[in-house]
């Protein structure tokens, strides 16, 4: 949705990205990372400087500790600024479920799976690892491309495939592609990998969200529900996952929010040119300004704007701030919810 953007903010970006949606679960105030110059450090949800700037890329933090970067390599800090596990990763992902994707930097398998202390869960076995919450701890992950992707247990023992494509699991649905079946080889499976009827429909949706997939019929996309029944008919041109019981869609240039059942719970302003999920309470839209070319902002359930179009890159919403920032001046901050800036920095061009 975000079109060409410099490489700096794409970075910045990537990395918040990252970690997007894994909140803090010791009860404690979040903490954000915050970029000044070449240095990255976390401020709190007041924009205080809680660690200082000393890394070259951070991660948010997730069940008490966050990735970060120095002199090239990954590890991880708790809340103090601490390094608990060392730094050594050619790339690390945040914690999920108690575990991290670490990548070792190996030449044929790096890729593996530690804990909190830093033991490994699952040794180096893998070329790739996209996901570590699927059911039972099913890791989806590549040891050798021409096998394709699988959905391995923590030992590293395959379970479900090999398939040509396949994504993570979500509430208990998996979408995979066979490569052996006439017609359409998109499939969904069930944790014990029985391939699920889906009639005459074309997967549109990479995984369910509150027991709802997006498909098309026709060109037209809809919804469809875990049992494989049509929720939503399709009708619509485009539209992303449910979240807070409500889904953006676009019909004909217009985008609306929808609930589960189809009906319209509200119109988005005019001018809007894609609509991000709800992600506390706001969506992330873009909308053409003029000659200000495309900006981003956000807009309530209600299809009202709460913080207008002026940024050149944005986040969603997460613990009740937004990461956004300007191309031109390099500069970013975090906005609360009533677009006042609690945090401002800069970040080096390339």
């Amino acid at each position: 949705m975000n079109g060409s953007r410099p490489i700096a903010f794409v970075v910045i970006l990537a990395l918040l990205g990252t970690a997007c949606g894994h909140e803090e679960m010791s009860g404690t105030s979040p903490l954000f990372p915050a970029p000044q110059g070449n240095t990255w450090g976390f401020i709190d949800n007041r924009g205080k400087t809680v660690i200082p700037s000393r890394f070259e890329a951070a991660l948010p933090f997730s069940e008490g500790l966050a990735a970060v970067k120095r002199e090239g390599r990954w590890g991880y800090i708790d809340r103090h600024g601490s390094e608990v596990i060392p730094v050594r990763y050619r790339t690390a992902q945040s914690f999920q479920n108690g575990v991290a994707i670490v990548d070792t930097g190996l030449a044929d398998h790096p890729v593996g799976l530690i804990d909190t202390s830093g033991s490994w869960v699952a040794t180096p076995l893998f070329r790739s690892i996209s996901a570590a919450d699927g059911p039972d701890g099913l890791l989806l992950g590549q040891k050798e491309p021409a096998k394709g992707s699988g959905f391995y247990d923590r030992s590293g023992k395959l379970v479900l495939g090999p398939y040509f494509l396949a994504f993570p699991f979500a509430q208990g649905r998996a979408r995979v592609k066979t490569g052996v079946r006439e017609g359409s080889d998109d499939w969904l499976i069930d944790p014990s990998g029985t391939l699920l009827p889906k009639k005459p429909l074309v997967l549109d949706g990479i995984r369910f969200s509150e027991g709802l997939i997006a498909v098309r019929q026709d060109r037209r996309l809809g919804y469809m529900d875990l049992e494989g029944n049509i929720a939503v008919e399709p009708r619509y041109d485009q539209g992303g996952e449910f979240a807070e019981g409500l889904a953006a869609v676009q019909l004909e240039g217009h985008w609306m929010f929808i609930d589960k059942a189809g009906a319209v719970a509200a119109e988005f302003p005019a001018g809007i040119a894609f609509a991000e999920p709800l992600s506390d309470g706001l969506s992330l839209v873009s909308a053409d300004r003029d000659q200000a070319g495309r900006k981003f902002g956000y807009v309530d359930r209600n299809g009202h704007w709460v913080i207008k179009p002026i940024w050149d890159d944005a986040q969603p919403f997460h613990e009740g701030l937004a990461y956004v920032g300007t191309w031109k001046a390099g500069k970013v901050a975090y906005i609360d919810h009533k677009g006042r800036s609690i945090w401002e920095g800069k970040h080096a061009q390339p």
